[in-house]
C-alpha cells in the first residue's frame, strides 16, 4: 500500500530544518552564559592580581622612602633598614650606582613551594599564569618624585611575576629599585576557588536550559512529530484522526484538531464520490448483464455457426465489461479509500492464457506468440479482475501503437532464485522516445506520436501503475529502436500443494 512517506514530498527551502532554528538560540544562549561567566572569572582574577600589585607598591614606596630620607647611606646601612620592612611575599633588588653594589636583598620561598604542588595545581597555575601575564596594569604616580612606576605582569619558571621599578637620582641614592612578587602563588587558592565556582554556575545554567529544551520538545516538537509520522505512515486517502494522548500546549491541541477536521472533511468526499462511483458501476453493469441474456435467448434461434460466434464474442465482451468495472471499483477502493488489498492468490496462467487466445482470435492482422515457464502450483498476490486489467492494457496498446503484421509476445516466467514472477508483453514495429518513458506512468499523460495515431484518455498505464503498487509489484518499460516492451514483476509468490492445484 503507498503510503505518504513512499511520496516525493519535496522539504520546505530551508537551509536548516525546524529543529536546528530551535536548537542553535539554545547553543548560542549556553555560549553566551559560557563566556559571560568567563568574563566574570577573568575580572575577579584581575581584581586579585591588581591587589596583589597594589600591596607590592606599598612595599615599593616604604623602600623609597627609607631611600630618600637619609643623605648618607652606605649599602650596610640599606641592608639594615631593609631588614626593618615586613617581609611577606617580594623579594627587592637593588643597583647602587654610588656604591657599585647589586644586590638581591631579600626573598621569600614561595618559589620553591611551586615545585611541590601537585598535578591539578599545577595544571590550574599553568592556567592562571597564561591569563595574569596578558592583563595590563599600566603606570602608578610616585608621588616621592612626581614620576611614573611601571608596573609589569611577566612569566618566569612558570610562574607569573608582578614587577615594579624604576630608577631613583636623588641626594641620597642613585641607581635602580625593583620590587618583584610571585602573584601566582598569591591568587592560586582564589583562581581554583573561582574556577569551581564559575564551573557551578556554567553547570546550573546548563541544567536549566537543558531542562526547558527538553520540556519545549516534549509539548511542542514531540506531539507535532508524532502528528507528522501518523499522517506520513497513514494510506494514501484513508486515515484515522491523530488523538494525542501526551502533554501538550493548548496551541499543539488546536492544530491538531484543525488537522484532524480537514481529514475527516476529506474522507466525507471521498465517501461520496465513491458512493456516486458504486451507482454508476451497477447502472452499467445492468443493461450489460441484460444484454448478455437477451444474447443466450437469440442463441437459441440462431443455427448459422458464423453467427453464433459472432453472438459469443459480443457476449465475451459485456462479460469483459463487467469484469473491468468491478476491477475499477476494487482498485478505487484500494487506491483512494485505502482498504486492504484482498488476500487473493490466483495461478498467472489461468488468467492470462484465455485473454491471450481471445485477442488472438480477434486480432489476425497480428502475429501472437505466448509462452510460459512457471509450475502449476505457483501463485501470485493479485486479483482476477485486476490481472485481467492488467493484460488487457497491455495487450489492447500492443495492437493500438504497432502495424499490420507486428510481432506480440507475451510470456510468464518463474525466478526460483529471487522468488518471483515476470510477466512480459513485448510488441514490434513502436518504440518510446527515451526522454518520456519516465512520464508514461503518469495519470492523463500521452506522447505526441500517441495522441497523432490514436484515440485514449492516457490513463491506462497509469491504473497499472497504480495496481502494482497496491500489490508491492514492480512495472518497467524498456523501448529500442523498434521494440517496446513492459515488464510486471510479482513480488509475492507462493506454492501451494499439488493436491489442491485442481
Amino acid at each position: 500500500m503507498k503510503k505518504f512517506t513512499d511520496r516525493q514530498i519535496k522539504p520546505p527551502n530551508w537551509k536548516l530544518s525546524q529543529r536546528s532554528w530551535i536548537t542553535i538560540p539554545y547553543l548560542l544562549l549556553i555560549v553566551l552564559i559560557a563566556s559571560t561567566i568567563f568574563l566574570y572569572g577573568y575580572t575577579r582574577i584581575a581584581i586579585n592580581l591588581r591587589k596583589e600589585a597594589y600591596d607590592l607598591y606599598q612595599t615599593y614606596l616604604n623602600v623609597e622612602h627609607i631611600i630618600n630620607q637619609d643623605e648618607n647611606l652606605t649599602s650596610k646601612k640599606i641592608e639594615e633598614l631593609f631588614s626593618l620592612l615586613p617581609i611577606e611575599k617580594e623579594y627587592l633588588y637593588v643597583h647602587n650606582e654610588n656604591t657599585k653594589d647589586k644586590r638581591i636583598h631579600y626573598q621569600n620561598e614561595n618559589i620553591q613551594q611551586f615545585n611541590q604542588l601537585s598535578y591539578h595545581d599545577e595544571l590550574f597555575n599553568s592556567i592562571l599564569t597564561k591569563m595574569l601575564v596578558h592583563i595590563d596594569l599600566g603606570d602608578v604616580n610616585n608621588f616621592y618624585n612626581d614620576s611614573y612606576v611601571d608596573l609589569r605582569v611577566f612569566e618566569h619558571l612558570d610562574c607569573a611575576f608582578v614587577q615594579i621599578g624604576t630608577e631613583v637620582d636623588s641626594n641620597s641614592f642613585k641607581g635602580e629599585i625593583v620590587l618583584f612578587s610571585n602573584v601566582s602563588m598569591e591568587i592560586l587558592n582564589d583562581f581554583k576557588h573561582i574556577f569551581y565556582q564559575c564551573l557551578k554556575l556554567l553547570m546550573v545554567f546548563i541544567a536549566i536550559i537543558l531542562l526547558n529544551y527538553y520540556v519545549n520538545k516534549k509539548l511542542y516538537f514531540k506531539p507535532l512529530e508524532d502528528l507528522k509520522n501518523h499522517y506520513l505512515n497513514s494510506t494514501k486517502f484513508n486515515m484515522k484522526v491523530y488523538k494525542s494522548k501526551k502533554p501538550a500546549i493548548k496551541e499543539i491541541h488546536e492544530t491538531v484538531d484543525v488537522v484532524n477536521r480537514a481529514i475527516l472533511e476529506l474522507q466525507d468526499g471521498l465517501k461520496e464520490s465513491k458512493s456516486f462511483l458504486d451507482e454508476m458501476v451497477h447502472e452499467i453493469k445492468n443493461p450489460a448483464h441484460n444484454i448478455k441474456n437477451e444474447l443466450e435467448l437469440i442463441e437459441d434461434y440462431v443455427e448459422d455457426e458464423e453467427i453464433k460466434r459472432g453472438l459469443e464474442s459480443v457476449k465475451k465482451e459485456t462479460e469483459n465489461i463487467s469484469s473491468l468495472l468491478s476491477s475499477i471499483k476494487i482498485m478505487y477502493d484500494i487506491y483512494y479509500l485505502g482498504a486492504a488489498a484482498p488476500d487473493i492468490w490466483v495461478h498467472p496462467v489461468d488468467i492470462i492464457e484465455p485473454i491471450f487466445e481471445e485477442y488472438r482470435t480477434k486480432r489476425p492482422d497480428r502475429k501472437f506468440n505466448y509462452n510460459y515457464c512457471i509450475h502449476s502450483n505457483v501463485r501470485i498476490w493479485i486479483d482476477n479482475g485486476s490481472l485481467e486489467l492488467i493484460i488487457r492494457n497491455l495487450l489492447d496498446n500492443a495492437i493500438k501503437y504497432s502495424k499490420n503484421g507486428s510481432s506480440i509476445f507475451v510470456g510468464i516466467r518463474e525466478q526460483l532464485h529471487d522468488n518471483i514472477v515476470v510477466l512480459d508483453v513485448v510488441n514490434t514495429d513502436s518504440s518510446i522516445e527515451y526522454s518520456k518513458i519516465g512520464k508514461i506512468f503518469d495519470k492523463y499523460y500521452r506522447t505526441n506520436w500517441a495522441k497523432e495515431q490514436t484515440v485514449g484518455a492516457g490513463i491506462g498505464l497509469w491504473s497499472i501503475k497504480n495496481i502494482t503498487e497496491i500489490y508491492d509489484a514492480a512495472v518497467s518499460v524498456q523501448s529500442s529502436t523498434n521494440t517496446t516492451g513492459f515488464v510486471i514483476t510479482f513480488k509475492h509468490v507462493k506454492h501451494v500443494e499439488e493436491s489442491s492445484v485442481n
